[in-house]
Formats: C-alpha cells, sequence, structure tokens
C-alpha cells in the first residue's frame, strides 16, 4: 500500500460532480492509495446536500465513490479529540480563527497520520499548524489539491 489520503468535503463534492476528479482519486486508488473519509467530512457533505435541489443524485454519487474507493471511514478517538482541541485552541492564523470545521477535518486526518490532506481549499493549503502540536508529535500533512496530484503522484 502506498498509504492514505485524507479526502476534504470540497474534494468529496467535486469528484461526484466532474468525472475527470472521480478518475484522479480512482488513480491514486488503483495505485495502492487508501483514500480516507472522517465522520465530519461525511457529515458536512449530507447537511450541505439536503438542502440541494439534486440531493438523489449527490448521495447517489457518494454511495458509487464508496463502492468503487471503498473508504477509510474515521472515527473519532482520543487522539482526534486532542488534536483537535489542540488546533483551535493555538491556532494563531487569522484566516482559519472561526472555521472550526476545516480545522477538525485537518484534526482527523493528522491524529490517524494521515500524510496527504487533498482539499481545494486555499486557506488550508497554506496553513500551518501550531508549534505545540509539533510538540507534541502531530505532523502536518502534505495539503495537495488534484492538479498537484496528477503532477506530483500520477
Amino acid at each position: 500500500m502506498n498509504g492514505p489520503v485524507f479526502l476534504d468535503t470540497c474534494i468529496l463534492f467535486s469528484a461526484i460532480e466532474n468525472a475527470q476528479d472521480r478518475q484522479v482519486l480512482q488513480h491514486l486508488y488503483n495505485l495502492d492509495y487508501q483514500v480516507c473519509l472522517s465522520l465530519p467530512v461525511l457529515g458536512e457533505f449530507t447537511s450541505e446536500i439536503m438542502v440541494h435541489p439534486n440531493r438523489d443524485r449527490l448521495f447517489r454519487g457518494l454511495f458509487d465513490i464508496a463502492e468503487t474507493l471503498d473508504p477509510a471511514v474515521l472515527v473519532p478517538n482520543s487522539r482526534v479529540s486532542y488534536a483537535c482541541y489542540l488546533l483551535c485552541k493555538y491556532n494563531e492564523d487569522a484566516r482559519m480563527q472561526s472555521q472550526y470545521t476545516d480545522l477538525v477535518h485537518l484534526g482527523y486526518a493528522m491524529a490517524y497520520q494521515v500524510p496527504v490532506f487533498l482539499t481545494t481549499d486555499r486557506h488550508l493549503t497554506h496553513y500551518r499548524i501550531p508549534q505545540k502540536m509539533i510538540e507534541k508529535g502531530y505532523r502536518q500533512p502534505k495539503m495537495m489539491d488534484l492538479s498537484m496530484v496528477k503532477r506530483e503522484i500520477l
């Protein structure tokens, strides 16, 4: 196995809406990367599509991704809880001050030691974890969008 890659909610939407983006994820899977989602990513996805006029199609897209990419679903544990606490308490990046959902997604990836975090969120791609987290043994995953994946991995 090449290792795990974490999908942010925006990547999940993108893979459902765009066949080329889905193909990038399929290539990762074919290269033996483990696609990972967290319960908060699935929750955010669900809450966003509940008011979407095409929610049936989006839910089917999620099920198709689950069937073809066999994602690991990351669940809460004490390391996740602590990572999220540290990210929120010691965050010094003004762009991320009220972005608790993004910080929680990052906390899951870090707690599970996922080395690659796929996102299109520019604030996340430029975010640097607090020094306190490094002191506690957490490592920041490499933040990539799908075009970077195509250039650097595929």
